[in-house]
């Protein structure tokens, strides 16, 4: 089986199976093959039949019994034609506005496909390990708040955020130098929600935005649904590039800055305080926003980290987002905003539009758990644990790994940006180690324009120390038998 970006492997799964079930091959009570076998007769990953059989069994074809097996049904045959011979695209379908980019999407289904799959390796994970989650603090303090609360706590909530998170987010922020109250807050569904509202605020179609290159893909799928054209800036060991900035600014048309100093998401870059001081005066000379995500400041290895752009910012230029997504809970999915107040708020009323509040049972559980100093004492706890687990990836490597692969251990975040051999098809990887069982991000996710790129996103923090080492003794093995981008055009 080959792959094409425009459709899922997976589909292709689903379809030869209807397609044996339409032709008897498969009757009504015929037991499938088990997902491993299946991948394996198939040359294709355990994922990718998994998510083959979901989909049958959302259409009724078969069913899985406990203990026993999956089985054919026999029903919605007729209903559910295979995808190939499905009718041509309604006529509306054509106005459907342009999404994210279809390779960095169907790289990143996959990715989060394998990070729950049990028996993975899922190197591709952004955050930290589930094991190490503040769980048990969590269900004790929110069964104190649903005993409490007589149902206040189930909603509805102020848009802007429960007060009291609002205030343990401003005490956060005030303790790294950002003059910030409550009433400057806004809490949003993770990072990502802050980062979509402030584009939508500030940049129209077709307007540019400068971002790092390589940087977080979420803020670029949001780019680019909104239709806005990305400008993408060349980092180094220190973070976005401001010679190069400063390039793009002089050209014009600019409308928003947007950029990671802190632990850059995928390279795990600091921006330095100089350079931080500098973006923010080139920013501000040119009259063009910064948007500062600031999502992984608290998971660090000893070394002292600079203040946020917001900090060292005195005019309201620099817009601050952030998130305990990955640093406490992820099922929390909450955020902060702190922008201006008339950005502030048009977020506001733009969030009361799309979902109207955060979950108030969550919103209150974060403020008590950031208020008790658990948060503090929880950060510590997996920071020494995930620097440990980077000395063992970083030693792992070095073993298994081609001697021409570069990496650098940075000071904090969950991640390793590995540069491999520039003649190895990191997408003919991807597709390797899915079907072996170990998934990671491949560099291209993380390029304004998606291309075979030599680099590798790998996840330490998730995973223990032997998954590591065996996770990376398997890539390497991988990566010598891996085919050249030239075999595979």
């Amino acid at each position: 089986m080959t792959e094409t970006l425009e459709r899922p492997l997976y589909r292709k799964v689903q379809d030869e199976l209807v397609s044996a079930i339409l032709r008897g091959t498969m009757p009504a009570g015929s037991r499938l093959p088990s997902l491993r076998k299946l991948a394996r007769d198939l040359g294709v990953s355990r994922i990718t039949v998994e998510a083959a059989y979901e989909a049958l069994e959302a259409q009724g074809l078969i069913e899985a019994r406990a203990r026993s097996g999956t089985y054919v049904t026999g029903h919605g045959v007729q209903e559910s034609p295979p995808s190939s011979a499905r009718a041509a695209p309604l006529a509306w379908e054509s106005r459907i506005a342009p999404g994210a980019h279809p390779a960095r999407e169907r790289m990143l289904g996959q990715v989060f496909r394998g990070t729950l799959a049990e028996d993975a390796v899922p190197f591709a994970w952004g955050a930290g390990d589930p094991a190490l989650f503040p769980v048990d603090e969590f269900r004790v303090i929110i069964n104190r708040i649903l005993r409490r609360a007589r149902g206040t706590a189930l909603g509805p909530e102020e848009t802007q955020g429960n007060a009291e998170l609002r205030a343990a987010f401003a005490a956060y922020l005030r303790k790294l130098d950002l003059p910030v109250s409550a009433e400057g807050v806004m809490v949003t569904s993770g990072s990502q929600q802050a980062i979509d509202l402030v584009i939508g605020a500030l940049v129209r179609p077709g307007e540019r935005v400068a971002v790092e290159d390589p940087t977080w893909p979420g803020a670029l799928a949001a780019l680019e649904s909104a239709g806005i054209e990305v400008t993408g800036i060349p980092v180094d060991a220190h973070g976005m590039r401001l010679d190069a900035l400063e390039e793009a600014l002089e050209r014009g048309g600019v409308r928003l800055i947007y950029t990671v100093p802190t632990y850059q998401n995928p390279t795990g870059a600091v921006m330095p305080t100089s350079r931080r001081r500098e973006l923010v005066r080139l920013a501000r000379r040119h009259g063009v926003p910064i948007l500062e995500d600031d999502a992984l400041r608290e998971v660090r290895f000893g070394a002292a980290l600079p203040p946020p752009l917001a900090a060292l910012d005195t005019s309201g230029n620099v817009i601050c987002v952030g998130s305990f997504s990955k640093s406490v809970l992820p099922a929390a999915r909450l955020g902060y905003l702190v922008a201006p107040p008339k950005l502030l708020a048009w977020a506001v009323a733009r969030k009361r539009s799309r979902d109207l509040f955060c979950s108030p049972v969550m919103q209150l559980a974060m403020a008590a758990y950031l208020e008790s100093g658990e948060a503090v004492r929880h950060w510590k706890r997996v920071s020494r644990v995930y620097a440990e687990r980077q000395r063992v990836m970083a030693d792992a490597l070095q073993r298994h790994f081609p001697p021409e692969a570069k990496w650098q251990r940075t000071p904090g975040g969950p991640v390793m940006w590995v540069r491999l051999p520039e003649r190895l098809s990191v997408r003919a990887l991807f597709e390797a180690a899915l079907a072996a069982g170990v998934t990671f991000a491949p560099g291209e996710a993380f390029f304004a324009q998606p291309a075979d790129q030599p680099w590798i996103r790998l996840n330490f923090a998730a995973i223990d120390a032997p998954r590591i080492e065996a996770g990376i003794e398997k890539l390497g093995a991988l990566l010598r038998a891996a085919p050249t981008k030239e075999s595979t055009t």
